[in-house]
């Protein structure tokens, strides 16, 4: 076994002597809360549709769906539950991507478990903080080719193999199998992005389920996937040697930031810039726009030519460019704004046209991605110059949602389906998960009274 697989099955089986402090589970709970008012959100997704369209099966077998009866297998409720989370992209972020992608398959695989509230939170927490470990280090490589479903199917599979209460050696191979064999490439999220954006972490998910069903049935993985031959590391770097994971002794998961806005996380710095030069110049004034920010969102967000002219939803809530020009003009930013015929506006174009979209060394150095930051400079038709700087949007755990605004949001993503009494109900029942013996309830709150078929 190798160095880093090793420390990650440790701290996975540390946690049923040791488990996380109250802090860290009321987190938790904040972020899956979250995470269940998106999903409720995105439920008519074209992922939703595709998983809906496989049979039924016998309700013993089943995993569980948020906000549905039907009967489906467990690797499919976890392809599901994630392709809900991330339609809309209002989801969470932990340094390199959504790690609440991971929720999709731990939901998947409650019922089954039986697993209690504070089972749920407990798996959450060992899944973000192996998430944001792996990701450090192999999603922050440039150039960037990895995608984040690598470190959502290891998460992921950690957080069922805790609520399964599998052995050392069965997790043991239960990670090396999501580690050998979970390497997206991240073209998922470039050029004019596909319905697959919102779909690539569910594939991960479902991946994880799988990975789990091996080792409980007595497949072996293989021993060193991460530090030796042929491993992630020799992967990225030419030559086998230790990954260098970060020591389990700091609670990660308390910086994870939620999204105030619908957008790709670092996009909405680009927000809250537009709405503070609204304040200051009518911007059919402007002739001149230019925004400063991190090299690794000019490089994802403004640097191809589809962000400049997106032509789907999935490429509008991923362009920096649409995203401010609509927060300028409209002053807000939310669901409706990614409807096609917003995008298609030949009119949000005469602001894009203006704008000028600069990458900042020093604003993606040392403090970046933990500092989000962006400098705005814009010119009016008379010459005179308006300057701006925000940082640590909304959402960021330095400057966090409050208890009011994640009601707020939840309530705004789950009305539409449950009517304002069961939302209501719902979030009642979802807050108080830490004492709840049984997850099942809180997932029954968000089921409809009219059943999918």
């Amino acid at each position: 076994m190798d160095q880093t697989l090793k420390t990650i099955v440790d701290f996975i089986m540390s946690t049923r002597k040791d488990p996380p402090p109250d802090a860290v589970l009321d987190r938790c709970r904040e972020i899956l809360v979250d995470t269940l008012g998106c999903a409720v959100g995105g439920r008519n997704c074209i992922g939703a549709q595709v998983a809906r369209a496989f049979p039924a099966i016998p309700e013993g077998e089943a995993g569980t769906v948020i906000g549905s009866a039907k009967s489906v297998t467990i690797d499919i409720a976890a392809f599901w539950n994630t392709a809900m989370i991330r339609y809309l992209d209002f989801n969470d972020l932990l340094d390199n991507g959504h790690p609440s992608d991971m929720i999709g398959g731990l939901v998947a695989m409650s019922r089954t478990t039986k697993a209690s509230g504070k089972d749920m939170l407990i798996a959450i927490a060992i899944a973000y903080e192996i998430y944001y470990r792996l990701a450090r280090i192999v999603l922050s490589r440039e150039p960037w080719t990895i995608d984040q479903g690598y470190c959502v199917a290891i998460g992921a599979t950690a957080g069922i193999c805790h609520l399964l209460r599998l052995s050392r050696e069965e997790t043991t191979h239960a990670i090396s199998f999501a580690a050998a064999n979970g390497a997206p490439l991240r073209v998922s999220r470039a050029g004019e992005l596909s319905h697959y954006k919102g779909a690539a972490t569910a594939v991960s998910t479902r991946h994880a389920v799988f990975c789990v069903h091996m080792a409980r049935s007595g497949m072996t993985a293989p021993s060193a996937p991460f530090d030796g031959r042929h491993g992630i590391v020799e992967l990225m770097r030419g030559q086998a040697g230790p990954l260098d994971l970060a020591a389990f002794d700091a609670w990660q998961v308390l910086k994870t930031r939620l999204k105030y806005f619908p957008v790709a996380y670092n996009t909405q710095i680009g927000i809250w810039a537009a709405l503070e030069l609204r304040k200051q110049v009518d911007y059919r004034r402007l002739e001149k726009i230019t925004l400063s920010t991190s090299l690794f969102l000019k490089h994802e967000s403004g640097s191809e030519p589809a962000k400049w002219d997106p032509q789907t939803r999935e490429t509008a809530d991923h362009s920096l460019p649409y995203i401010f020009s609509r927060a300028l003009q409209d002053g807000t930013v939310n669901i409706n704004t990614f409807d096609l015929e917003k995008v298609l506006d030949p009119g949000i174009r005469k602001i894009i046209n203006k704008l000028t979209v600069e990458g900042d060394a020093a604003m993606g150095g040392a403090e970046f991605p933990d500092v989000v930051q962006a400098r705005l400079k814009a010119v009016d038709r008379d010459g005179k110059t308006y300057e701006v700087h925000v940082r640590d949007p909304l959402g960021h755990y330095l400057n966090p949602l409050t208890v009011a605004d994640i009601e707020n949001k939840f309530m705004h993503l789950t009305e539409p389906a449950l009517g304002r009494e069961r939302a209501a109900a719902a979030f009642d029942l979802a807050w108080r998960m830490k004492e709840a013996e049984s997850f099942v309830p809180v997932l029954d709150a968000f089921v409809a009274e009219r059943v999918d078929s």
